[in-house]
């Protein structure tokens, strides 16, 4: 028996090896960047924190009790303290200070409910460059009944009919600024510093001596110029 052609069988063509897998990468995280974040927003919460308690946090603050006139000296009745809150920027005196204002001179008029400030007051009065301070006791009448205050450009005139002082005679008058005003007695009178020149200061003394004067004020509103 002859054996038939053998059939040649096609060999499979080779499957080439599936491909590995690749995992995805991750990135890696900056855990410095990471933690330097959350530092930061820590600091800026607690600096958020400090500025809301600093601007709600209340000091104790200088400010006049009742109304000062320019020239005055400062009495501890005069002022008093008070709470203040938030306005860093604002120049107040600390309560803590007020016991070394007592005494001062004020610079100039102050209402009651004024915060004060250091440069509001001074040690002493002094008068202008040239001149001389000479005090003038007066009444009632001898004055406007619109008052005085400090910085008041005034003449000093003598009214006569006092005493027979040469060079008085009535109508004489002697230019000057008002410095201060003395506390006005039962019957309204007070003394009156005014700052005049050096020549004329003698004998402006002279006429407030005699009583026989009155004050002018030529230009009110503290317009006069000091120092």
């Amino acid at each position: 028996m002859t054996a038939g052609p053998q059939t040649e069988v096609p060999a499979h063509p080779a499957v080439p090896p599936a491909p590995e897998q690749v995992g995805a990468v991750k990135p890696r995280r900056n855990v410095r960047l990471v933690l330097l974040g959350v530092a930061l927003a820590v600091v800026f919460a607690l600096l958020a924190v400090w500025a809301v308690n600093r601007a709600g946090e209340a000091r104790s603050v200088v400010v006049v009790s009742k109304d000062i006139r320019a020239g005055d000296q400062i009495a501890s009745s005069d002022l008093a303290t008070t709470q203040l809150r938030g306005g860093e920027d604002v120049e107040t005196v600390p309560s803590s200070k007020l016991n070394s204002l007592v005494g001062k001179r004020a610079e100039q008029a102050m209402p009651a409910g004024t915060l004060v400030t250091e440069s509001d007051f001074e040690n002493r009065i002094t008068p202008r460059s040239g001149d001389a301070i000479v005090p003038i006791a007066v009444t009632s009448g001898q004055f406007p009944a619109s008052g005085l205050q400090r910085g008041d450009v005034v003449r000093v005139v003598v009214t006569g009919g006092g005493q027979n002082i040469e060079g008085l005679e009535p109508g004489t008058s002697f230019s000057g600024v008002v410095l201060a005003l003395g506390t006005p007695d039962d019957k309204g009178g007070m003394t009156v510093d005014v700052s005049i020149s050096s020549a004329d200061a003698p004998s402006a003394a002279a006429a407030a001596g005699t009583g026989r004067i009155a004050i002018i004020n030529v230009a009110p509103g503290g317009t006069g110029q000091e120092g």
